[in-house]
C-alpha cells in the first residue's frame, strides 16, 4: 500500500481529492494518511469563517487535516511534526495547495513530492495556468505531473496528457475536464509505480522555453467602458485600450471581439468582467456570446451594481449607455 499526503485547496483540487477517495481501484494501492490546505478564511457578504472545499471533503471522510497557509514556522512544533509524518511516507501529491514547500521537505516521502499541474509543462508555470490558455487563444492544454524541486514548477515530468480546447469552454469547464483528465494520469501513473517502476521515467524541462503566469486579482477583469463600447459596435481600438492582462502578454491583436471573448471565458467565473460606467456605477458582465461567423461579441446578460442580473436588451432600453 502505498502512502500518500495531499496537499490542495480549491474546488477542482477537492474534486481530485474525492476522486481519490472514491474510486475503488486506486484505494486498493493507495491510503490516504492526511490533508494540508490553507486555513480558513472569511467569504461572503457575512464574511463567514469559512473551510477550503478539500478540509471540507477530507472532514467528510474523516481525515486528519493540517491548515498551513506558509511552512515559515520553523520552530514551529506543528512544523516538525508534519517533518516526522512527511517522512514516513511514499508520495506527497499537491494540487493546488497556494503555497511553495521548502527545499527541507521535498526529499522527505520515498518517492518524493509530485504536483499535478493544469497545463503542458514548461509551459504556463505559476498559479494560473488555466486563465493564461484562454487568455492567449490556445487550441490545446493538458496536465502534467511533476516531480517538485525547490524552484516553481520547474522540476522533472512524470507524465503528461493533452486536451483540446472546445470553442465554448470557460476556465470553470477547463478546470473540470483537466481535473477528471489529470486523475486518469494519476491512475495510470501510480499503477505503474506499483506495477513496473523501472518503466517510470522523470524527463528534464526545457527551461529555455518556459513562460509564466500570475495570480489572477480582481482588477484583471476591468475593461474600459469605451473600449467596451467600440467594441461591440464593431469599432477597431488600440492595443492600449484593451484590458490591462492582455497588453502584460504583448499579444498581436488580430481580432479586438474575438480577444474579448477568450478574455471573458479566462475571467469567468471570477474575478468576472466588468467595467465603470459614465455614471460611476460598476457593470458586471454575466454572460457573453461570440458569433464566429460573424466575429461579433454579444452581450447577454449583465449586472449593475446594486441591482439583479438583467438580460443585456433589458438593460440598453433601461439606461442609455450602449
Amino acid at each position: 500500500m502505498i502512502k500518500i499526503a495531499y496537499f490542495g485547496s480549491p474546488k477542482f483540487s477537492a474534486d481530485f481529492l474525492e476522486k481519490i477517495l472514491k474510486d475503488k481501484e486506486i484505494k486498493k494501492i493507495i491510503s490516504v494518511e492526511f490533508i494540508i490546505t490553507q486555513p480558513d478564511k472569511r467569504a461572503g457578504r457575512k464574511q463567514i469563517l469559512t473551510p477550503t472545499p478539500v478540509k471540507q471533503i477530507a472532514l467528510k471522510n474523516n481525515l486528519k487535516v493540517f491548515e498551513i497557509e506558509k511552512f515559515n514556522l520553523k520552530n514551529s512544533l506543528k512544523i516538525k511534526n508534519l517533518k516526522l509524518k512527511i517522512a514516513e511516507l511514499d508520495i506527497v501529491l499537491v494540487f493546488a495547495y497556494s503555497s511553495i514547500i521548502p527545499k527541507e521537505f521535498l526529499d522527505l516521502p520515498k518517492h518524493g513530492f509530485w504536483c499535478l499541474h493544469p497545463s503542458l509543462l514548461p509551459k504556463y508555470r505559476g498559479p494560473s495556468p488555466i486563465a493564461y490558455t484562454l487568455l492567449n487563444g490556445d487550441e490545446k492544454t493538458g496536465v502534467t505531473i511533476f516531480k517538485i524541486d525547490e524552484k516553481i514548477d520547474h522540476g522533472p515530468i512524470i507524465a503528461q496528457e493533452n486536451l483540446t480546447i472546445k470553442n465554448n469552454d470557460y476556465r470553470i469547464d477547463l478546470e473540470t475536464k483537466l481535473t477528471d483528465l489529470g486523475f486518469e494520469l494519476f491512475k495510470k501513473t501510480i499503477e505503474k509505480l506499483v506495477n513496473s517502476p523501472n518503466l517510470l521515467t522523470f524527463k528534464p524541462q526545457n527551461h529555455n522555453v518556459a513562460t509564466y503566469t500570475q495570480t489572477l486579482k480582481k482588477d484583471d477583469g476591468y475593461i474600459k467602458y469605451e473600449s467596451l463600447k467600440k467594441i461591440l459596435n464593431n469599432e477597431k481600438i488600440k492595443n492600449e485600450d484593451l484590458p490591462k492582462i492582455i497588453k502584460n502578454l504583448k499579444l498581436k491583436i488580430e481580432n479586438c471581439s474575438k480577444k474579448i471573448y477568450d478574455f471573458f471565458r479566462a475571467m469567468y467565473p471570477w474575478p468576472g468582467v466588468w467595467t465603470i460606467l459614465p455614471n460611476n456605477k460598476r457593470l458586471k458582465i454575466i454572460d457573453i456570446f461570440f458569433d464566429n461567423n460573424k466575429q461579433q461579441l454579444l452581450i447577454t446578460k449583465v449586472q449593475l451594481e446594486g441591482k439583479k442580473p438583467v438580460d443585456f436588451e433589458t438593460f440598453k432600453k433601461a439606461y442609455n449607455f450602449f
